[in-house]
């Protein structure tokens, strides 16, 4: 078992090699770590990035990105639960249910530890 802070490095080098940008906040669609909750799936790090308003099929903005960012990582078209859980995207539902919020709100934390140290630099 990996820990949060592993799980969060390997999703962040994934974004770095996917979307290199993705940490800034002066891109299109930057992180609000105000709103980053990644326990919503509009306010998490994806949603943010790319926001199901954007997930049109028929959109060039969900191709090239969205889907692009899903294929790679489900690579056998899991599901965000599959994929997501070792790129700390999702939580890892092995522990206990009373721990669930608990796994979330640390995945949070990292997640805008990270983007704060990064902008930081």
């Amino acid at each position: 078992m990996t820990t949060i802070t592993e799980r969060v490095a390997a999703g962040a080098a994934f974004l770095d090699a996917n979307d290199p940008e993705w940490w800034r906040e002066d891109v299109d669609r930057a992180i609000d770590l105000e709103t980053l909750a990644m326990a919503d799936g509009h306010a998490c790090i994806l949603g943010q990035r790319c926001p199901l308003e954007l997930q049109d099929y028929d959109r060039e903005p969900y191709v090239s990105f969205g889907r692009r960012l899903s294929g790679l990582a489900a690579g056998g078209g899991y599901s965000i639960d599959m994929w997501g859980r070792p790129l700390g995207f999702a939580c890892n539902h092995d522990i206990g249910l009373a721990d669930l919020g608990c796994e979330w709100d640390a995945l949070t934390a990292e997640w805008k530890r990270v983007i704060t140290e990064r902008r930081s630099a």
